[in-house]
């Protein structure tokens, strides 16, 4: 079974965000210096925030990257834990239709990685069996959050 991590604070989605990024990434996406993030992911520094517009381009350059999207997940991770107890119809509904879109995403691209005039042919390359993983492992954790929502 797949465990959700909790990610416990914005924090700690910047520093792995700004893992995921070069100096020059970060300087290209935002105008602002890795640096300067770093204040923001410093729990202690109470005068430097984080903008919504550069949490969106350093995961959409952390995407690019093929590194994952540290804050979208952290902004999902928070959603879901607050609704986990929210124990309605309308709530599993939502995660079975969520649910379905993953798996929706996973044939798709495992379609694509089967075709014979993908780049790795009839047989699945890196590339293809990276993206599968990944569409794999959001239909695992929707799976998960399912599992918590109707306990």
């Amino acid at each position: 079974m797949t465990k959700i991590r909790d990610i416990l604070s914005v924090e700690q989605a910047l520093m792995q965000a700004l893992q995921n990024l070069s100096d020059k990434d970060v300087k290209n996406n935002t105008n602002k210096s890795k640096s300067n993030f770093r204040k923001c992911a410093d729990p202690e520094d109470k005068t430097t925030f984080l903008y919504q517009e550069d949490a969106i381009k350093l995961d959409i350059a952390s995407m690019k990257n093929k590194k994952g999207h540290p804050l979208l997940t952290l902004h999902q991770t928070l959603i879901d834990k607050a609704m986990q107890h929210h124990n309605d119809t309308g709530s599993v509904t939502h995660s079975l239709l969520h649910m379905g879109e993953r798996i929706g995403k996973l044939m798709g691209v495992t379609e694509k990685a089967m075709d014979p005039n993908s780049p790795g042919g009839t047989s699945i390359d890196n590339v293809e069996k990276d993206k599968i993983i990944k569409a794999l492992k959001e239909v695992e954790d929707k799976i998960a959050a399912l599992k918590l929502s109707i306990k």
